[in-house]
């Protein structure tokens, strides 16, 4: 079995593109493969999501539903759409969704506190919320978030 470094790698392993930096790669049956911690890839990779420059995409909305373990009804409760939308903007596939922007803007937010605020309820993370509240709102309200802008992929540094 040899190892070997590779600098970039595309992963595709939870429905979007990821270009994850320093990859080990094991090599089996004469072939490289890259040796990855999915868990750890789909954690960065929600925590990512909150902050990305452009606009989710259909297979990054079906991610976050998946990673929270939601139905599509459950996912609808949470950003006050019917489960219809949901489905429709998970159609958009690897194109940005015609989400409004402040159902965007509170789905992100959903999603930091779930990952964030949760984990340790204190003063300050409340204060990192409503932070990460105006950054978001002044990314929408700039149109620093295209529809189409470095939708190609996230990036992710693994080691």
């Amino acid at each position: 079995m040899t190892k070997k470094i590779k600098k970039n790698y595309l992963y595709h392993g939870l429905g979007f593109p990821i270009e994850l930096r320093k990859v080990e790669m094991i090599k089996l049956n004469g072939e490289l493969h890259p040796k990855i911690n999915v868990r750890k890839i789909a954690d960065l990779a929600i925590n990512s999501l909150i902050s990305q420059k452009s606009r989710l995409t259909g297979n990054q909305i079906k991610f976050i539903r998946s990673y929270f373990s939601m139905s599509l009804r459950e996912f609808a409760g949470v950003v006050n759409e019917s489960h219809m939308a949901v489905k429709k903007w998970e159609n958009f596939k690897s194109d940005p969704t015609n989400m409004d922007r402040n159902i965007e803007i509170m789905l992100r937010l959903h999603i930091f506190d779930r990952i964030a605020i949760k984990s340790k309820n204190t003063k300050s993370n409340k204060l990192d919320f409503y932070t990460h509240f105006k950054k978001l709102t002044e990314m929408f309200a700039h149109k620093m978030l295209s529809p189409k802008a470095n939708t190609a992929h996230l990036l992710i540094i693994t080691k």
